[in-house]
């Protein structure tokens, strides 16, 4: 006979197996359009000194 706590963790690990995963793809999803923009701001300033260097 299957107990309510036997029910309860059942419940946990498979909620948890949904959602870890959802959350690691967010996260990681997040950095790399972090560095992206890293990228385009490193990219513009270097932009900017080159034009500030010409004048």
């Amino acid at each position: 006979m299957v107990e309510n706590w036997q029910i309860i963790l059942a419940i946990i690990i498979v909620g948890l197996s949904i959602v870890m995963p959802i959350f690691y793809s967010h996260q990681k999803k997040k950095k790399a359009q972090q560095e992206e923009l890293n990228k385009i701001k490193i990219y513009g300033e270097n932009i900017n000194k080159q034009t500030r260097d010409k004048h």
